[in-house]
């Protein structure tokens, strides 16, 4: 497993989305696992329902799973988890 890491948190202020804040530190991420690290490939969950998918399959991450209903933000309020690969980088 020493071949990929994984993205745990990544997040921008509400404030400054739709600026190229998220792209720039995802492609930052992508050059220092590949470049420093020596990582072939990046993992990540993100929350469902909120576009998440098509922000990071512009930036050439795609789906390779989901755990159907695993997070419960409210009681009224249940999304998918979706798992993304980023490879090769």
């Amino acid at each position: 497993m020493s071949h990929w890491g994984t993205i745990h948190h990544l997040q921008t202020h509400p404030g400054f989305r739709g600026r190229g804040v998220g792209s720039a530190l995802v492609r930052e991420l992508r050059r220092i696992a590949r470049d420093e690290l020596g990582l072939e490939q990046l993992h990540l969950a993100a929350r469902g329902g909120q576009g998440l998918e098509d922000f990071y399959g512009r930036l050439g991450w795609r789906e390779i799973g989901r755990w159907p209903e695993a997070l419960r933000l409210a009681p009224d309020d249940t999304r998918d988890e979706v798992l993304m690969i980023l490879t090769p980088l």
